[in-house]
């Protein structure tokens, strides 16, 4: 699998702000099951058999993660190439400061997912789900600790590449600017998917007055028309 590498010639005091490699697995003990049942499908309460199974599965889990994420600050003047579509610019409108961040649950979480799928596809599934729950988890607390730089900052919520018709396209920048590969251990395929699966790329607008912060879900999400939540009345959040 080739990997795709950015060759923008990005100015060089950029890496100045560059802060690195924090890990908060101390912060990531449980696994938010309601979450995961989610993802699978399944309702809150759901038969005995899946909470014994989500028990083993979330163990394993939280044995193998190794949360890392990092971020950058920057002026949005310096990053409108990266603003690419109409939703990306009216989140970030009235914004003059953006946080560039990518968070990823490590490329051990992806090996402990693939050798429970091995031996048991239905658990395959629910550590699958459950990893991708914690992702979450991870880009919330992650979020919660760099904002607390910015308490005289007004924060909109983060929106990712693939929100909406904000493309996946600029992951390959934004990993770049990160210098992720390096930090995070995060890679780009050809086809803008990133390694490991539990990795996400997001952009936070920080604003000197009060921002307007839209619902986060439905209206931003690619999956909106035949997405299985909506079909029963229910949203994934």
């Amino acid at each position: 699998m080739s990997l795709k590498e950015s060759h923008k010639p990005y100015p060089a005091s950029w890496a100045e702000m560059y802060y690195p490699n924090y890990s908060l697995r101390e912060k990531l003990t449980a696994v938010d099951r309601r979450q995961a049942f989610r993802y699978m499908g399944l309702p809150e309460n759901p038969d005995q058999k899946f909470l014994d199974l989500a028990e083993i599965c979330e163990k394993k889990l939280l044995q193998a993660i190794q949360p890392r994420y990092c971020w950058k600050l920057f002026q949005k003047s310096d990053l409108e190439f990266l603003l690419l579509g109409q939703d990306i610019q009216k989140h970030l409108m009235n914004c003059q400061e953006m946080i560039l961040f990518c968070a990823t649950l490590s490329q051990h979480t992806d090996t402990c997912i693939r050798l429970v799928q091995t031996s048991d596809v239905l658990a395959g599934m629910m550590t699958d789900a459950m990893a991708s729950a914690l992702t979450e988890q991870l880009c919330d607390a992650a979020e919660l600790e760099i904002l607390e730089n910015f308490k005289q900052k007004y924060a909109t919520w983060r929106f990712s590449p693939g929100y909406g018709d904000f493309p996946l396209s600029v992951q390959s920048d934004i990993l770049a600017l990160l210098q992720a590969q390096k930090t995070t251990g995060i890679c780009l395929t050809e086809s803008n998917l990133m390694t490991p699966r539990k990795s996400v790329t997001a952009i936070i607008g920080l604003s000197d007055q009060p921002v307007e912060k839209t619902r986060k879900g439905c209206t931003a999400c690619n999956l909106s028309k035949n997405c299985p939540y909506r079909m029963k009345g229910v949203h994934c959040n």
